[in-house]
């Protein structure tokens, strides 16, 4: 484990509950677990879509310390309908890829920038695919790191942090460090009512709810 951080694990009952986004954490209560890192989990950091006037489908600003950067959804009005994501400094195009099929997710997730970086996560969907994509300076980070799938990404603590599968392992990446975690499976990209099971993102932390088997927990990871 990345010495800055700190991983702390809850087992649950069971699978936690998305109608009312509650979880029943073994030998305590979800009010006790909640309380530890209460304010640093409101300092929240994930991006928030938007309309601008005359635009169909949402965009987004860029979080972080860097270059102001805005990424819109696109997507063509006939069949295949397929999907683009823009990437917009100034109103100039810069950056453009595919995102795939429509599905019941937007493929717009996130967009960060700092130092001289910035960074875009898509979620690509088509008949055969539905995998997290992060784009670094235009690099595809899943192909030259091998990465089954990528999600998350965020500044933690001010720096670099996203979570990654690779030969079917689950880890996470932090100030370019990877580190696996003992999960089979980590809820993401989850919409409509699963949404509110997606990890939260915040300015020192992550929250996330991840299996392993029959095994459920809530997890906070932390440098705090």
């Amino acid at each position: 484990m990345n010495e800055d951080l700190i991983l702390e694990p809850y087992p649950l009952h069971g699978p936690p509950d998305p109608d009312n986004m509650t979880f029943l954490p073994i030998g305590t209560t979800q009010e006790k677990v909640l309380e530890k890192h209460q304010a640093e989990r409101q300092h929240t950091t994930s991006n928030q879509l938007y309309h601008a006037s005359g635009d169909v489908y949402p965009r987004t600003d860029s979080l972080g310390p860097g270059m102001e950067l805005t990424a819109v959804m696109n997507a063509a009005s006939e069949e295949p309908f397929q999907q683009t994501i823009n990437l917009l400094s100034e109103e100039e195009i810069i950056f453009s890829v595919d995102a795939g099929k429509p599905s019941p997710a937007l493929p717009l997730q996130g967009l960060w920038s700092y130092e001289d970086h910035w960074v875009l996560e898509i979620l690509y969907s088509d008949q055969e695919t539905w995998q997290g994509r992060v784009y670094l300076d235009g690099e595809l980070l899943n192909q030259s790191r091998g990465y089954q799938d990528m999600f998350g990404f965020q500044l933690l603590a001010s720096k670099p942090f996203y979570f990654f599968q690779r030969n079917d392992e689950l880890g996470f990446s932090y100030n370019g460090e990877e580190h696996y975690l003992p999960y089979e499976a980590i809820l993401h990209h989850g919409c409509c009512s699963a949404a509110v099971l997606n990890p939260i993102q915040a300015e020192n932390m992550v929250a996330f709810f991840a299996y392993t088997g029959d095994d459920w927990f809530y997890v906070e990871l932390g440098n705090y």
